[in-house]
């Protein structure tokens, strides 16, 4: 699963990259303000989560955040916001926008991991299904889960192998239809976020170009429930 993390200060960028790659979030895109950090969303796929400093240039986390919420195609976005101790009144009115949650720094790997999981137990159930209770849905057993997710993604790469063969004149065939048959997949393995994410891609223009960039980062999801399969 992707996961966004932005932060002006190299170091404390790369201990929440460190942070999320602890949680099992192994593909986290670094941003070094707010406006790139937007920019990057007004175009892609939505990660599943936002971890964001307050103060920054160009951009601040707050203004992000109002951005953010204010999007009909982005406003879903979990996002934490990174604070200070002295940074109250900055959190009230964070709370007030809709922010998911915040981490004070300076902070602990722990105490940090923690405080991250208390968000994501509440913002879980609208991200995706845990593997278990997939299983438990489609009454199989979590072996044969392993195999619906495995082959969920070769069927995704072969779609972006396919994609990958095509030319401007020569266009992958019903691209609607097949972005349909990889929704049908995503809400049957209870990836609602990827779902919602893919039913997005057949409202751009240009989706025959940035096809690939959505089913990666489905595939991504995939792997990351894989991994919570395996750990159990």
């Amino acid at each position: 699963m992707q996961v966004m993390v932005v932060d002006d200060d190299a170091v404390s960028r790369l201990a929440l990259v460190d942070l999320m790659q602890k949680m099992g979030f192994s593909d986290a895109l670094e941003f070094e303000d707010g406006q790139a950090a937007w920019e990057y969303l007004e175009q892609n796929p939505l990660p599943i989560l936002c971890c964001c400093d307050v103060r920054m240039p160009k951009m601040s986390g707050i203004e992000l955040l109002q951005k953010v919420r204010a999007d009909q195609n982005i406003k879903a976005l979990s996002f934490v916001l990174i604070t200070s101790g002295n940074d109250r009144d900055t959190v009230q009115n964070a709370v007030m926008l809709g922010v998911s949650g915040y981490i004070v720094k300076p902070f602990n790997a722990g105490g940090a991991i923690e405080k991250l999981n208390e968000i994501f137990a509440n913002e879980w159930k609208g991200i995706s299904e845990r593997p278990e209770a997939t299983a438990r849905r489609l009454s199989i057993s979590q072996e044969k889960l392993e195999n619906y997710y495995t082959a969920f993604i070769a069927q995704v790469d072969q779609l972006i192998n396919m994609n990958a063969f095509t030319s401007d004149v020569l266009k992958l065939p019903d691209i609607d239809g097949q972005i349909d048959a990889m929704k049908t997949g995503c809400l049957t393995l209870g990836l609602w976020h990827c779902s919602r994410q893919l039913e997005l891609l057949k409202t751009r223009e240009d989706k025959d170009d940035c096809l690939e960039l959505y089913l990666s980062a489905v595939n991504s999801t995939v792997n990351y429930q894989l991994g919570l399969l395996s750990h159990q």
